[in-house]
C-alpha cells in the first residue's frame, strides 16, 4: 500500500495528474486533494467498474478523459481524470456544470481545476493507464491492442459504410473532382505566388466536393479546416517557419468557428490562402534547401525575440560556426547575421501594422541595442522610419 501511494504521489508530482487510488473499493488518496464539494472522476467509477475488463475508459460529450485501471485479485484500483487535451472554453465549463449537477458557485473553482491541470493528448492519457496498469500488474500491456482503439467492428463498419458509398456514387456518376483542382492552388500557395494564385480564383470552376457534414454550415467550416490545414503544410514546405504556421492555422481555425453565414466562411478561406501565400512569398527558401540549413531558418524565426548570433546558430545546428557559415552563405546568398536582421525587421514591421505596442516596446523585444538602432535599421532596410510605416503600412511591401 504505501508504494502505491509513493507511486501515485510520484507520479502525481511530475505530470500534476488527477488520480483516485481505491482499496476494496474504498477511496484511500486523492491527488490533488483539492476539498471541492464535486467530484468528476468518481461520478464515472461506478461505470468503469462494472466493466468486464482491467483497464477502461470513457471520453465525455466535453472531450474529459476518465480511465480505470482495476485489479480485481488484490482489490487496488487507480481511477485518472479529468484529463483534457484542450484548456475548456467557458461554455464547456458550463456544460460540464450542468452535466454533472455542480451549482453556480462553483464555476470558478472547476476552472481552476482544470487551469492547474495540464493538457495531454489522449495517446498520452492511454500510456498513463498502461503506466498504472504495470504497476498493479507488474506486466506490461499493448495500449491499441488492449483498449481496442481500433476495434475490428469499428473497421468493419466502416468498410461496408465506404462500400455502399462508392456503390452509390458510381450509380450517379457524382465523383469527387477537388484533388487537382486543391493541387494547382497549394502549389501558388507553396510557391508564393500571390498574383497566380488571384488569377487562378478569378477562374470559374465546377466543383463536386464530397459531403462531410449534415448541413451547408457546417460543411463550409469542414471544408475551411480542411483547407487551412493544406494550406499549413504547403506554407511550410514553401518556407515558412513551421510554429507561425502552426499558430496562423489556428487563428483561421477559430475565427472559422465563430462564423455563422456560408458567404463570411469562403471569404475567410480565401482571406487564408492570400495570407498563407504572402507570408511564404515574404520567406521564400532557396530550392534544395539542406535539412542543415533549413534547420538554422527554423530557429533563427523562432528565435527573433532573442539576441542570437552565428555561434547559437551553430551549436543549435550541431555543426561548426564556419562550416554553418559558409553553407548558409552558399545555399542563401546572404549571411547567417544579415538573415537574423531580416526576420527581425520583417517581425518589426508585422508589429508596427497589426499591434499598438510602442518603438521602444517593439525594439526591446526584438533585442535591438537602442530605440535608434532599430529605427536606423528599419528605415535602411524599408525606406521609411518605423514612425511613418506605421502610419503607412500599406505603402512598402518589399
Amino acid at each position: 500500500m504505501e508504494h502505491i501511494y509513493s507511486f501515485c504521489q510520484t507520479l502525481y508530482n511530475c505530470t500534476y495528474l488527477p488520480v483516485h487510488y481505491y482499496e476494496n473499493g474504498a477511496l484511500m488518496l486523492v491527488l490533488p486533494d483539492t476539498g471541492f464539494s464535486f467530484d468528476l472522476a468518481a461520478a464515472h467509477l461506478p461505470e468503469l467498474s462494472a466493466r468486464e475488463k482491467d483497464v477502461s475508459y470513457l471520453v465525455t460529450k466535453e472531450f474529459n478523459y476518465f480511465g480505470l485501471v482495476q485489479n480485481r485479485q488484490t482489490g487496488q484500483s487507480v481511477l485518472i481524470g479529468p484529463v483534457v487535451s484542450l484548456m475548456p472554453s467557458s461554455a464547456s465549463v458550463r456544460n460540464i456544470m450542468k452535466e454533472y449537477a455542480i451549482p453556480s458557485e462553483y464555476k470558478e473553482q472547476l476552472t481552476e481545476l482544470y487551469r492547474f491541470t495540464p493538457a495531454y493528448s489522449f495517446h498520452q492519457f492511454c500510456h498513463f493507464l498502461a503506466l498504472f496498469y504495470q504497476e498493479l500488474f507488474h506486466d506490461v500491456i499493448s495500449i491499441e491492442a488492449y483498449l481496442n482503439l481500433h476495434s475490428a467492428s469499428e473497421n468493419f463498419s466502416r468498410a461496408s459504410l465506404h462500400s455502399m458509398k462508392s456503390y452509390d456514387i458510381k450509380e450517379t456518376e457524382q465523383f469527387h473532382n477537388t484533388y487537382h483542382y486543391e493541387q494547382m492552388y497549394l502549389d501558388y500557395i507553396r510557391s508564393g505566388n500571390v498574383d497566380g494564385l488571384k488569377a487562378f480564383f478569378s477562374n470559374a470552376f465546377s466543383i463536386q466536393a464530397g459531403q462531410i457534414a449534415d448541413n451547408t454550415l457546417r460543411q463550409a467550416k469542414n471544408i475551411l479546416i480542411v483547407a487551412v490545414t493544406l494550406a499549413t503544410r504547403c506554407a511550410i514546405e514553401g518556407g515558412l517557419d513551421i510554429e507561425s504556421a502552426y499558430q496562423l492555422s489556428d487563428i483561421y481555425i477559430q475565427e472559422g468557428e465563430k462564423l455563422q453565414s456560408v458567404d463570411s466562411l469562403y471569404q475567410l478561406q480565401y482571406d487564408m490562402l492570400l495570407d498563407f501565400t504572402r507570408r511564404v512569398a515574404s520567406a521564400r527558401l532557396p530550392q534544395n534547401t539542406t535539412p542543415d540549413i533549413f534547420k538554422c531558418i527554423q530557429y533563427i524565426r523562432r528565435h527573433t525575440n532573442q539576441a542570437i548570433s552565428v555561434s547559437d546558430v551553430a551549436a543549435y545546428a550541431g555543426k561548426s560556426r564556419s562550416y554553418i557559415s559558409r553553407r548558409f552563405k552558399e545555399e542563401s546568398g546572404f549571411a547567417i547575421s544579415e538573415f537574423i536582421m531580416r526576420c527581425k525587421l520583417e517581425e518589426a514591421r508585422s508589429l508596427l501594422a497589426y499591434t499598438d505596442k510602442s518603438l521602444s516596446e517593439i525594439s526591446n523585444y526584438l533585442c535591438f541595442s537602442s530605440q535608434a538602432y532599430f529605427q536606423n535599421v528599419f528605415k535602411k532596410k524599408f525606406g521609411m522610419p518605423p514612425g511613418e510605416y506605421r502610419r503607412h503600412p500599406g505603402r512598402n511591401r518589399k
